[in-house]
């Protein structure tokens, strides 16, 4: 299998609370862009957004890019 094909095996595999964090952190990732783009509110809340999203994805984004696998 390739590289794409073990990160997608390594998806599926892991703990449904981690998969909740990662949908949530690429949700209020796409949320925080979206406020950047459309310029709806002072520039630093879409940041707080964008920042937030990264917080909530780092131990998914381990699990899912890390080399070992459990």
């Amino acid at each position: 299998m390739g590289w794409f094909g073990d990160k997608i095996e390594k998806l599926r595999r892991m703990p449904n609370p981690y998969l909740f964090m990662h949908v949530t952190g690429k949700f209020l990732f796409g949320v925080g862009l979206g406020i950047l783009l459309a310029i709806w509110l002072p520039i630093w809340t879409g940041w707080l957004f964008i920042i937030a999203a990264l917080l909530i994805a780092i131990p998914s984004a381990r699990i899912i890019l890390g080399s070992k696998t459990k």
